[in-house]
């Protein structure tokens, strides 16, 4: 975009001291974020502007900047960085890295159902993505869905939204921090046990998370369809997901087993560690690569060369 026509979509209604915001990029449960320009650094970057009446809240606020600085210490190559987290009198925001890309989301509006090695592919890197969050600071993101997965220009994959993750090991605050009242989730992609509000929550919330996204860019289809927000969390709660071969019949029988086991209602169930999942996806993708590139060559009638063998990026 020309510098003319970012100022041009300068937003008029919010302002963030140090700060010139440009086109909202999306919003969520707990703030609008913009695209954003650093006046100091001449940095373009996401900003996160909290909603006021979340900023009205201390308690929530001193959790918030705990997991924000949390987030700032992880490096990898498939998370958005979280550069900060900032205050300018009332305002509160985090700053992070600016992607310039699609959402998954909006990629599947515009596309349907992916390919079947880049769905892999999408759950390898976001896996790897966890798991080193997981390791390094024992951090669940809470809300893996989606519109938190970006796709860059030139085809990298970055999980965002790390600065609303939940730290799982002990800290030194007031218990008080704990019970904000608020659940972090989106209703399609939420594990049970955090939907009913449990408090030893684990990874296995995010490989839930994470299985629900990738049965919907296999089928195109969220795990479950209901009338009313209500009923779709009841079924969220208790309906286990149908087999996703029953909407798309041409998926790997492996790769859908381990859908399902991702999905299942008991955490207990679910596969124990990102290890489990990252390694049997990249066996399924090695399988499945391999196969396709043995996969005979057909000559047509014009004798023209046509295989089956699609790429697969993310």
């Amino acid at each position: 975009m020309a510098a003319d026509d970012a100022k041009e979509k300068k937003h008029e209604m919010m302002e963030v001291p140090g700060f010139e915001l440009y086109e909202r990029l999306g919003e969520g449960t707990m703030g609008v974020v913009f695209r954003a320009r650093h006046q100091f650094t001449d940095q373009i970057v996401a900003l996160k502007v909290l909603y006021p009446i979340l900023a009205g809240n201390v308690t929530y606020l001193e959790r918030f900047r705990a997991e924000a600085e949390a987030a700032v210490h992880l490096d990898h190559p498939n998370l958005v960085r979280v550069h900060g987290f900032g205050q300018r009198g009332l305002t509160y925001f985090i700053c992070m890295e600016y992607v310039e890309g699609i959402n998954l989301r909006d990629l599947l509006a515009r596309e349907g159902a992916l390919d079947e090695l880049t769905v892999i592919v999408i759950g390898m890197c976001v896996a790897s993505a966890l798991h080193y969050a997981w390791e390094k600071s024992r951090l669940i993101h809470r809300d893996v869905k989606p519109e938190n997965l970006l796709i860059s220009k030139d085809g990298r994959l970055k999980l965002c939204d790390m600065g609303i993750a939940k730290r799982m090991v002990p800290q030194p605050v007031d218990k008080s921090l704990t019970r904000t009242g608020y659940v972090v989730g989106t209703p399609h992609y939420i594990a049970p046990e955090q939907l009913k509000g449990g408090k030893e929550l684990d990874c296995r919330v995010d490989i839930y998370a994470l299985g629900a996204t990738l049965y919907n860019a296999a089928t195109g289809h969220t795990i479950h369809q209901a009338d009313n927000m209500f009923s779709l969390l009841m079924k969220q709660a208790s309906e286990p997901a149908r087999d996703p071969r029953e909407i798309m019949p041409g998926l790997d029988d492996a790769f859908c087993k381990l859908l399902l086991q991702m999905l299942d209602l008991d955490r207990e169930k679910r596969p124990a560690n990102w290890t489990v999942v990252y390694d049997e996806l990249a066996a399924i993708h090695e399988r499945l690569t391999l196969a396709r590139m043995s996969a005979p060559i057909r000559i047509s009638s014009a004798e023209r060369v046509e295989t089956q063998t699609p790429g697969a990026t993310a």
